[in-house]
């Protein structure tokens, strides 16, 4: 058997098999190929792993694109009218029509406030570039125009909430040029616009300022505070007064215009408006030339003196309407409803006589001797006097080290309750209030003095519809205590029986009183509004008397007090008011209220007529004004006059 003959291995050449799994193996070096040619197994190749990731790249990349065309399916074909809406809406924007108010009147129709157009600029912050520099330099621009400091209008912008929609007012009564020179550039000022809006105009701004009050743009605050009554940014909203008394009555029912929009919130189109609805009306009980002549009549008394502060009011006293009320001094609330400036502002804050307070219903002052005829009620119901009784006024009281004194030192002789009110005699009433050791009468005492005050309703609100009524004061011995950590003396209830001490009330308080006696023992609620009509003149609302209390005076003594305010007019302290055509009734006052400096005091005149069929009672206070029937009383005769000759009787 021959041996088959062996060649000797070639390193440069492969068996098949070799050479079958050198192909799986990487591409090789020429070393890498010589060491390697004895490997059994080749070892897995780099391009055979890029192989397997870019398939599963490939199964990943299909199912997103499937992932992505079902997505599409659906919010185009399942979805697709939905969002088409959504994107027609995005060139859609419905824009608020602001509403003209509800017009104040007079009781016979006259106008007290309505509505002029005006220009406005304002802004929607959410239309604002995002680009600040770009807003900065809209802002600078607009500044410019309206000469104001660019910071100022940035700090209002920054008070409301820059996402939500709605217009800001930056700047009220434009005037005509500015407010075309911003129409005119309104495509570069993105996110501005001028509105034509209703302004208040208040007639007669210096007469009524105090009783309508005025209104103001909605602040951030107030818009917060009424989160459910849709009020817009730029909303008008009431401050003071009738405005804010009845803002929900007089506020209208906004517009809404549509207009179609470009991507930078330009209006291109308008499309459809649905018009705004005004506020209803307020008829007052106010008698406009009546409220013109206390004015008119105060203001030449206060010019002829140093008196700078006073206040007027009148009712009916069968009804408790009120049919005039007067604070001074006054303002300009024309200056609120245009955007009051700052200047302007603060004038009124810095003025010390305080314009902007409403004394008539505000302002808490000591009565003096107007409290004497109720004090007469109280004396006789409670048995201390009868009208029979004499009393000498000599002028003084001494009690132990202390002396009391009338206002006439030389006394005003013997007094009955009747002499007591037309003369008003302190001594009488020091008396009736806290006795007197040169008689038997012990007087009522500081607590029945309290209680017969409070019967009056001093001390509380009287309801009138008005905001910011004061209470007043009602002191007694354990209200001292309690309050100064002192005790009560007999000088404190002497004090107290003639209005004077810690016994403080207002104006309405006293004309209160004043026609609770001249009706005959009702104490009505003050009523300013008679009734709320809808614009074309429909009544929705009939305001009615309310009494407050009742039959809790003995007629007869009643007729006692009536009848010695009527012999203050015939026989004392107003005779002044004796020669007028129409019969009245009425008590001075002169009220201490200065502990240093005696001499200051305030002057009161409360009266009514006629004194047969009372239909006014009629208040007045002047500060600081001297006594009540040298200062007060010649302006009741001003307007008793006008009275007389232009609605008694009419």
């Amino acid at each position: 058997m021959t041996k088959s003959k062996q060649t000797p291995a070639d390193p440069f050449s492969f068996s098949n098999s070799s050479h079958k799994k050198l192909r799986k193996t990487k591409d090789l070096t020429y070393d890498e190929a010589f060491l390697d040619v004895n490997m059994e197994e080749g070892e897995i190749m780099d391009d055979e792993r890029t192989s397997v990731d870019l398939r599963m790249f490939f199964l990943i990349l299909l199912v997103g694109f499937a992932a992505l065309a079902l997505r599409i399916y659906f919010l185009q074909g399942i979805r697709g009218a939905e969002y088409r809406g959504i994107a027609e809406g995005n060139k859609l924007r419905v824009q608020y029509v602001l509403a003209p108010r509800g017009l104040i009147l007079d009781r016979f129709g006259k106008t007290i406030a309505g509505n002029i157009p005006g220009f406005e600029l304002v802004v929607n912050p959410s239309d604002l570039p995002a680009d600040e520099v770009e807003t900065s330099d809209i802002i600078k621009e607009v500044a410019a125009v309206l000469q104001k400091d660019p910071q100022e209008i940035t700090g209002q912008i920054a008070k409301f909430n820059r996402n939500v929609f709605g217009a800001l007012t930056v700047e009220q009564n434009l005037t005509k040029d500015q407010a075309l020179i911003l129409i005119s550039r309104q495509d570069k000022l993105k996110g501005f616009s001028v509105q034509n809006n209703p302004i208040r105009d208040y007639k007669d701004p210096l007469v009524f300022s105090h009783l309508v009050g005025y209104t103001g743009k909605i602040t951030a605050d107030e818009l917060s505070q009424h989160p459910d009554e849709n009020y817009l940014l730029n909303d008008e909203i009431g401050k003071t007064g009738l405005e804010i008394e009845y803002q929900d009555k007089l506020r209208g029912v906004p517009g809404q215009r549509q207009s179609e929009i470009d991507a930078q919130g330009n209006i291109k189109k308008s499309l459809a408006e649905l018009p705004a609805s005004p506020g209803n009306n307020l008829k007052l009980n106010i008698d406009y030339e009546l409220q013109k002549q206390i004015y008119d009549s105060l203001t030449a008394i206060l010019r002829r003196g140093s008196a700078r502060r006073a206040a007027a009011i009148a009712t009916d006293p069968g009804s408790g309407k009120v049919l005039a009320l007067v604070s001074l001094p006054s303002f300009d609330n024309n200056w609120f409803a245009r955007g009051i400036t700052t200047k302007e502002y603060k004038s009124l804050i810095d003025d010390p006589n305080i314009p902007l307070l409403n004394r008539a219903i505000g302002g808490t002052y000591p009565p003096g001797s107007t409290v004497k005829p109720m004090l007469a009620i109280a004396g006789l119901t409670e048995g201390i006097v009868t009208p029979s009784t004499k009393i000498l006024d000599d002028g003084v009281i001494r009690v132990g080290d202390y002396t009391f004194y009338g206002y006439e030192r030389s006394g005003l002789g013997l007094m009955d309750i009747y002499s007591a009110i037309a003369k008003s005699s302190d001594i009488y009433f020091y008396t009736v209030g806290g006795g007197n050791s040169k008689t038997k009468i012990t007087g009522l005492g500081p607590d029945k003095l309290a209680e017969w005050f409070r019967k009056f309703h001093l001390g509380v609100s009287l309801g009138i519809d008005m905001p910011n009524e004061k209470n007043g004061l009602v002191p007694d011995p354990d209200w001292k205590l309690k309050t100064k950590k002192e005790k009560w003396f007999l000088g404190d209830t002497y004090h107290y029986s003639i209005g004077q001490g810690d016994l403080l009330v207002t104006p309405l308080q006293v004309n209160s009183w004043t026609a609770t006696i001249a009706n005959g023992g009702k104490i009505m609620e003050p009523m300013i509004v008679d009734e709320v009509t809808e614009a074309d003149g429909k009544v929705i609302e009939k305001k009615q008397p309310k009494v407050l209390s009742e039959n809790f005076l003995d007629p007869n003594w009643v007729k006692v007090s009536q009848d010695g305010m009527r012999q203050a007019v015939t026989l004392g302290t107003a005779r002044s008011l004796n020669q007028l055509p129409v019969t009245i009734a009425g008590k001075t006052g002169t009220a201490q209220f200065d502990a240093k400096n005696l001499a200051r005091t305030h002057a009161w005149f409360t009266s009514y007529a006629p004194f047969e069929n009372p239909q006014i009672a009629l208040t007045i206070l002047v500060e600081s004004g001297g006594e009540g029937s040298s200062i007060s009383v010649p302006v009741a005769k001003e307007v008793y006059t006008w009275w007389a000759q232009n609605r008694y009787q009419k």
